[in-house]
């Protein structure tokens, strides 16, 4: 029979196998927490990298949209929701010579029933590439050409390569063009001009009435650039008071960006908050288990130094147990978060109605690294105490206290 040498290492996994239920509590609070700070921190910082790129890509100031349509602008551009609203084309020009306005350009909102590159519906983008300052810069670096008709770009979590043909409605569309990543709803919408999106809408008819169909100066919203020393503010209020009575309401683009980065602070203080408790509640719990088994043990670690074992055996005892549980919970929870973050990413961001955008590989290692040695340290810093203790305390006053 081969038995193992009685090294430190062995004596404290043996000890951990012989206690199964308290040794898995123990590493499944640890694991709560690694999961908690690993996961928390994964999300938050996605989020954060989807807003700067919110605020990056936004290109426009101010979003002119048709009155109570506001809510489903922000869900078509931060989740890419199918949104439907028009208004009158003469908008566009109306907004154009309002004070401290310098560029103006119109977009046209289709939303599909189907699409032959995904099985759900998602929204096609008709925009001018003569006046467009959002999308057009975009996708400048591979496409060579303004969009022509009956060519889209198509979002990065679609499919489709460039060269293929997605079909809209019984119509073939050539994909030149792909964009970035963006964390937004750009991501799963589809982008083509406005005369290409107008016979779309002449398309769906023969499925559905839409009013584009029969009538061809409609449009959904008119993004607008504001002159330099202007306050976007004030011009989205000029807007509003000139226009109002024709239906047109103003999103400004700004506070938008303030509202979402208002909800993701908070998101991230409660996550932070969560575990910062967790970490407390582990050390906590951590405490007091050792507390009573170590008071329990001392006529073993009696029996130890009885047999000639040095005090510094029994501090290596203690630390040993208390950072195989530290390691085996700070792992598991690391492993539980990725197998939840990673592959569910798309429907958390959808979850939270914010910007997601995924950290590159190098980011990830790092947060896991960090992740992994705060929650390392729970176990060594709770048996610290106890194994400074332990490696104090005489032989005989140990046996005695146990007889």
């Amino acid at each position: 029979m081969n038995r193992k040498p009685l090294t430190t290492v062995n004596i404290s996994l043996h000890t951990l196998k012989r206690k199964p239920f308290r040794t898995a509590g123990l590493i499944l609070l640890v694991a709560m927490f690694s999961f908690t700070l690993f996961g928390g921190t994964v999300l938050s910082k996605s989020l954060e990298k989807g807003m700067n790129s919110l605020s990056q890509r936004m290109g426009a100031d101010i979003l002119s949209v048709p009155y109570g349509y506001e809510a489903d602008l922000q869900s078509a551009l931060l989740r890419g929701e199918p949104s439907t609203f028009y208004f009158d084309a003469g908008v566009t020009q109306k907004v154009a010579g309002v004070e401290g306005v310098e560029k103006v350009s119109p977009q046209l909102y289709i939303a599909t029933l189907s699409a032959s590159c995904c099985s759900y519906p998602i929204q096609l983008i008709g925009f001018d590439p003569e006046t467009d300052f959002v999308i057009q810069p975009w996708v400048a670096g591979s496409l060579d050409h303004l969009l022509a008709d009956g060519e889209i770009v198509v979002g990065n979590s679609l499919e489709g390569e460039v060269g293929q043909k997605l079909k809209f409605f019984d119509n073939s569309f050539r994909v030149v063009g792909r964009l970035e990543k963006t964390g937004m709803g750009f991501d799963t919408s589809v982008f083509m001009n406005l005369n290409t999106a107008k016979q779309v809408a002449k398309d769906s008819e023969r499925l559905q009435a839409h009013p584009v169909a029969e009538n061809a100066d409609l449009i959904s919203s008119v993004m607008v650039k504001v002159k330099n020393g202007y306050d976007g503010k004030t011009v989205a209020n000029n807007i509003l008071q000139t226009y109002a009575k024709d239906g047109v309401h103003v999103v400004v683009a700004k506070n938008m960006i303030s509202e979402i980065s208002g909800s993701l602070s908070g998101l991230t203080a409660y996550l932070y908050i969560l575990a910062g408790i967790l970490w407390i509640l582990a050390v906590g719990v951590l405490l007091i288990v050792f507390s009573v088994t170590l008071n329990a043990r001392k006529k073993e670690f009696s029996i130890f130094r009885v047999l000639g074992a040095p005090r510094s055996k029994l501090v290596g005892l203690i630390l040993w147990e208390s950072s195989f549980i530290s390691l085996f919970g700070a792992l598991a929870g690391i492993i539980a978060a990725s197998l939840v973050v990673f592959p569910f990413h798309t429907y958390i961001g959808s979850l939270t109605g914010l910007p997601y955008l995924q950290l590159s590989f190098g980011s990830i290692l790092f947060t896991a690294a960090v992740s992994f040695l705060i929650s390392f340290v729970v176990g060594p810093i709770a048996s610290a105490y106890f194994a400074i203790k332990v490696s104090r305390s005489e032989i005989y006053t140990a046996i005695k206290e146990n007889e």
